[in-house]
């Protein structure tokens, strides 16, 4: 059976994965799992479609995971790292989340979730023929159909949800909150809008996207509302830890050629990852070394930073290309500087990956309550 493409290791890797959505078919009948069925009927008296609920299956500590099963059909959703621990702070790489899912859906005699076999398979809908290739050489293609026209695909696991996830010190909870400040002025794209939700407490970039939404929050707070460990809500206000969240839906997933298990590649979410925080490194960058920037955009900088409309007084094209010019400094003119909050005092954060407490407990308590 094939298996998944090499992960790099844990210290290679700059995330472990949080939220998991993995599905996977069978060709025998299997164990029925389900909350009861959900039936649509016209005014007829005939079904349209029927769906299977998802069961909830309570672990400890409060935490919960979304299994079902049609017959055929295995679905799994929820925040694996999180199930049955006192919280999720630190957890597991995609390898060992897999493990955690195949064990949790064995609780209900279902078979665990693999990377099947690849194939390649006709990309118009039409077809509906699979072309096994078990030693990595396409077979002959009988029907007429050419090369271009077949896509890789795998008999086993699919996954239509993945929450890409790692924390960052900032080295107290003053500067965890200025830095989330910060952030809140950072606008990553044009077409990827920041915000600013609970109380400043967290930041995020593409609210809504099918296909790729991004956080950062202060982590301290968050444990607070659910009662996490004291011992862990001291290391988070000490440190300023500060959680950076990418969601990886499932178009994006598609596109990248990372939906199906057995054709994962670990390397293409490492570059998307790296990618997204990059706005996270802008920090570094003080507003008030502003003597760095080329004359031409020094004055602008000190506009902004001082509220000044820059939009009603500069041409579309001038202001895109003070915009651009900018952006490398951690400026971003196109979101609105709140002179209230401007603090003419320098401060310098230091931004840096959080690594696990020696005392840290990576339990795997995975027996459902």
């Amino acid at each position: 059976m094939s298996q998944m493409k090499p992960e790099p290791t844990l210290m290679d890797c700059p995330f472990f994965i949080d939220w998991i959505t993995i599905s996977q078919s069978f060709d025998y009948d299997l164990p029925l799992v389900s909350a009861g069925v959900v039936w649509s009927v016209n005014v007829h008296g005939e079904v349209e479609w029927q769906t299977v609920r998802a069961a909830t299956v309570e672990g400890s500590h409060d935490t919960s995971i979304q299994v079902r099963c049609d017959g055929r059909t295995v679905r799994l959703s929820g925040n694996v790292s999180r199930f049955g621990r006192s919280d999720n702070v630190f957890g597991y790489d995609l390898a060992a989340c897999i493990r955690r899912c195949s064990n949790i859906v064995a609780q209900f005699g279902l078979p665990p979730f693999t990377a099947g076999q690849k194939y390649y398979r006709h990309t118009k809908p039409r077809a509906d023929r699979r072309f096994f290739n078990p030693n990595g050489t396409l077979h002959a293609v009988s029907s007429g159909h050419s090369l271009a026209e077949l896509a890789p695909a795998w008999t086993g696991a699919r996954i239509s949800r993945l929450d890409l996830t790692a924390n960052f010190e900032t080295g107290s909870m003053s500067n965890a909150r200025a830095y989330l400040e910060w952030l809140g002025t950072q606008q990553t794209s044009a077409r990827i809008k920041v915000g600013v939700h609970g109380d400043g407490e967290t930041v995020d970039w593409g609210r809504g996207s099918r296909r790729i939404y991004s956080k950062a929050y202060l982590k301290a707070p968050e444990l607070l509302r659910h009662n996490g460990p004291r011992q862990l809500i001291e290391y988070c206000e000490d440190a300023g830890v500060v959680r950076f969240e990418v969601t990886v839906k499932a178009n994006q997933l598609q596109t990248m050629g990372c939906d199906y298990l057995g054709g994962l590649d670990m390397g293409q979410l490492v570059n998307l990852f790296e990618e997204r925080r990059t706005v996270l490194t802008r920090a570094e960058h003080t507003h008030d070394d502003l003597e760095q920037l080329p004359n031409t955009l020094r004055r602008t900088a000190r506009d902004w930073l001082a509220g000044d409309d820059l939009r009603g007084r500069m041409s579309l094209a001038t202001f895109k290309r003070h915009r651009a010019g900018l952006l490398p400094y951690g400026i971003d003119i196109a979101v609105k500087r709140n002179v209230v909050e401007f603090k003419p005092r320098i401060r310098v954060i230091e931004v840096r990956p959080a690594v696990a407490p020696s005392w840290y407990d990576f339990n795997e308590r995975l027996a459902a309550a």
